[in-house]
């Protein structure tokens, strides 16, 4: 592994070398990560996607990253990128993501949210430069109805292998659109990160020293795997961070960081607050269906550590109360 990397190390800084690499814990997608530790003594991460998919995501992840870093919004540096080998060399912030963090140190947690949920508002209002990809996309009726298939096929059919009869798969359909057009009708929305969890927040304090010369930014919080940002509602990357099933919460919490957020955020979502609380209930009800059909496929393809979130999304939406009967009928089935 550490031959494909050298090429682009060399690239960037010609004095050093690799010394070796370890590979980093694989998330739900193509791309795979690699510590390098150079010879300095200084480490990089190393990133490695297929070309094929490489060759829409890195160009996305660029140009994403190029407008919140100038934006001064705290995201990793990216130092080399060969879309057509799949090989991107990006600043090392280290292991502390703001899931172990919050495991660690538990007292803080409602403070590592309210600094997250202020990180969030601070992207949401930025402007479109007539440049970045993110506002060129949208949460469409198209894109919510794909993640909702995404579930059915993947989680539903695919890993509980569920026998719906066609009757109850049509009226489940129709649910979902309704619910599609309900979030897609509003006009006012705002740059999303689309995936705004605990395991994509890093923490600065454990970030490792770059090599010689390149300066880290002054945050507490990263943000990664932001390629998929696109224009949604407020609520979106909220009920990504507070209905977090990699970091559950209790419901006390949540309704204070959500009262939290409905205050900081007036000037952003632009909602009364039955208007707030109508979209944040829809927002993360589907949110949490789009995270099951996620956990269902990678459950299918043999990964226990995604099948065991599936239990506590399916509480979320118990918990979100939302008029979404089919589902929860189908659901019970798989409760029993």
């Amino acid at each position: 592994m550490k031959n494909v990397f050298s090429a682009a190390v060399t690239a960037v800084y010609p004095q050093l070398v690799i010394a070796h690499t370890v590979p980093l814990v694989p998330e739900a997608s193509t791309r795979r990560y690699y510590r390098l530790h150079l010879s300095d003594a200084s480490t990089l991460v190393g990133v490695l996607e297929d070309a094929a998919t490489a060759a829409t995501n890195m160009p996305l992840v660029n140009a994403v990253q190029n407008f919140l870093a100038q934006n001064n919004i705290a995201v990793p540096k990216i130092y080399f990128t060969d879309t057509a080998a799949g090989i991107m060399l990006q600043q090392d912030l280290g292991d502390l993501s703001l899931n172990q963090a919050l495991k660690d140190n538990p007292a803080n947690a409602e403070q590592y949210y309210k600094e997250a949920i202020v990180h969030m508002l601070q992207w949401q209002r930025l402007a479109d430069d007539g440049k970045c990809p993110a506002f060129r996309l949208s949460f469409d009726v198209s894109k919510f109805m794909f993640e909702f298939e995404f579930f059915i096929t993947h989680t539903l059919l695919g890993y509980y292998k569920l026998q719906i009869d066609k009757g109850e798969l049509s009226r489940l359909r129709a649910q979902f659109f309704e619910m599609a057009e309900a979030l897609a009708a509003p006009e006012h929305k705002v740059f999303t990160h689309r995936d705004y969890h605990s395991r994509n927040i890093l923490m600065q304090c454990g970030a490792a020293q770059p090599p010689q010369g390149a300066q880290s930014p002054n945050s507490k919080q990263y943000i990664i795997d932001f390629q998929d940002a696109r224009l949604g509602l407020m609520q979106y990357d909220l009920c990504s961070l507070l209905c977090d099933t990699y970091a559950p919460m209790t419901e006390a919490m949540r309704v204070s960081l959500i009262d939290f957020a409905f205050e900081e955020g007036k000037d952003v979502h632009r909602q009364t607050r039955s208007e707030f609380d109508y979209y944040w209930r829809l927002s993360a009800f589907q949110r949490t269906v789009k995270a099951m059909g996620t956990f269902g496929r990678q459950a299918t393809l043999g990964r226990a550590d995604f099948a065991a979130y599936l239990n506590p999304a399916h509480e979320m939406l118990q918990e979100l109360q939302v008029n979404a009967n089919s589902l929860l009928r189908i659901l019970s089935i798989i409760s029993e």
